[in-house]
C-alpha cells in the first residue's frame, strides 16, 4: 500500500481527535500524560473499536545507536491499543500483550501506530496493534494483546481522578456514531 492509500484509508476511519473532544491529558502517564516531560505526549484519532497515532522517536528513545528500543514500540502499541477500547469509555488494563518486531525502527522517522478491537466479551478485550513507517506504510512491529475490564471500584476512584472523563468521552462517542452513520454503517459491535 503506498502512502496514498494509507492517507486515505485514514480518512475514512478515523474521525475524532480526543485533545479536540476535551479528553484531559493533564496527567503523569507516560505514554500520553502532557505533565511528564520525559513522555511521549500520545494524542490519538479514533472511530469505533480503532485508535490510531503519528510518532517520531528521538535519540532519547534509543536501544542500539540509531535504533528505537522495543520498550518504547511496544509502550506506542500498548496505549494505542489500549485507547481503542478507552475511549469507547471502557477502562481496563493489559493483562497480556505480545510483539512481534519486523524489521529496526530507525530514530527520526515518523511512525503510524494503530490499535484496533478484535474480539470484546464481558470481561476481556483482544485487540491488535501495528507500526508502521508514514513514508512507505511498512509495517515494523505487530502486537495481539488482551485487556481486562477494571473493577468497577477501582473504574470510580479513576473516574474522580480525572474528571470530565464521561463527557469527554460521550463527545467522542457521539462523534464516532455520527460518522459511522454517514459511511451507512449500523450499530453493531464486535461482542461475542
Amino acid at each position: 500500500m503506498d502512502h496514498g492509500q494509507c492517507v486515505q484509508g485514514r480518512a475514512r476511519h478515523l474521525v475524532a481527535r480526543l485533545s479536540d473532544l476535551g479528553v484531559d491529558f493533564q496527567h503523569w502517564c507516560f505514554a500520553c500524560g502532557r505533565l511528564n516531560d520525559a513522555g511521549l505526549h500520545l494524542d490519538f484519532d479514533v472511530s469505533r473499536d480503532r485508535a490510531e497515532t503519528r510518532f517520531t522517536p528521538q535519540r532519547r528513545h534509543e536501544g542500539y545507536d540509531g535504533t528505537v528500543h522495543g520498550g518504547i514500540l511496544t509502550a506506542l502499541l500498548d496505549e494505542t491499543m489500549g485507547w481503542a477500547i478507552f475511549h469507547q469509555g471502557i477502562w481496563g488494563v493489559t493483562a497480556r500483550i505480545a510483539v512481534a518486531f519486523r524489521q529496526p525502527v530507525k530514530v527520526g522517522e515518523e511512525l503510524r501506530v494503530v490499535g484496533d478491537v478484535a474480539r470484546m466479551r464481558s470481561r476481556a478485550i483482544e485487540t491488535r496493534g501495528t507500526v508502521s513507517r508514514t513514508s512507505d506504510g511498512v509495517v515494523l512491529a505487530e502486537a495481539d494483546a488482551t485487556f481486562l475490564v477494571m473493577p468497577e471500584q477501582r473504574r470510580r476512584e479513576l473516574e474522580q481522578r480525572y474528571s470530565g472523563t464521561d463527557e469527554a468521552f460521550a463527545r467522542v462517542r457521539e462523534a464516532v456514531e455520527r460518522e459511522h452513520a454517514d459511511r451507512g454503517g449500523g450499530r453493531e459491535h464486535l461482542r461475542t
